[in-house]
């Protein structure tokens, strides 16, 4: 018995206090997960000061796409002029960390610098706090080229629609006048057509992006399909973008405070 026991226990005892092995979905980092990549990546993209032109990718969706998302990322790196990448949720399936450290480490690949935002998925089991530990807080902004991006959780049904996602008060806060930033775009998992956003709160955000000088867009994902709408009179448009499983992206353009947007397929 000693002689069959004691091998066994130590491999037990050698595989439960290794950091990186994945032994429960409640796990929300281990000692190789990456920390704070929203605010890092950010720091590499810089303000964009001086940049006239600025040109990025919404995708989103990723889980289940781990294949589709390295063709994604080598795509992209073949694209000149690119200035970021935003991933518009849905990182995970299940919201384990393990799937979150897969995607992450495709994405890493990019040659533009990528944030993430918050998708329904990854609110599942402990990826909220996994999420919030890998990329940093579910409502955040930043501004390029004087252009100010509001990232923002609209993921109403994961919060039981309580009547505070999205966080409309802070979304107003964030997009007051301000200098040095002369259009916006808000960007977030998902869009206000869907059952899944609090239907108590679709005038309310819609009404609040109308009433925003400059602001040119709204950028979602969550229905897996391409899709233009317009909520209401305003003229802004709402796009969603197709999910990575279906190997397309949006390659969004601005320039002289217009847009323009163009499905690419990879």
């Amino acid at each position: 018995m000693r002689v069959f026991v004691a091998p066994i226990m130590i491999a037990v005892m050698g595989f439960s206090s290794c950091n990186s092995f994945e032994y429960s979905p409640n796990q929300t980092f281990d000692r190789n997960s990456y920390r704070d990549i929203n605010a890092g990546n950010l720091k590499r993209l810089g303000d964009g000061r001086n940049d006239d032109t600025v040109r990025f990718i919404l995708t989103g969706d990723t889980q289940r796409s781990r294949d589709e998302t390295v063709r994604f990322t080598k795509k992209i790196n073949e694209m000149p002029g690119i200035d970021f990448v935003v991933v518009a949720g849905d990182i995970t399936e299940f919201g384990v960390l393990q799937e979150m450290e897969w995607i992450s480490r495709s994405l890493a690949k990019l040659k533009p610098p990528y944030v993430a935002v918050i998708g329904n998925h990854d609110l599942t089991s402990r990826g909220r706090d996994a999420f919030t530990t890998m990329f940093g807080p579910l409502n955040y902004s930043f501004i390029y080229g004087g252009i100010k991006f509001v990232c923002h959780d609209t993921n109403s049904r994961e919060h039981k629609f309580n009547g505070q996602t999205p966080d409309i008060p802070w979304l107003k806060a964030e997009m007051q006048p301000q200098e040095g930033v002369s259009n916006y775009v808000a960007i977030s998992h998902v869009a206000p057509n869907s059952d899944d956003f609090d239907q108590a709160l679709i005038k309310g955000y819609t009404d609040n992006f109308a009433a925003v000088p400059g602001f040119l867009a709204s950028l979602h994902a969550h229905a897996h399909n391409y899709q233009l709408f317009y909520p209401d009179d305003s003229g802004i448009p709402y796009y969603i973008t197709s999910s990575m499983g279906n190997e397309e992206f949006l390659l969004v353009e601005i320039i002289n405070h217009k847009a323009s947007f163009e499905r690419i397929p990879f």
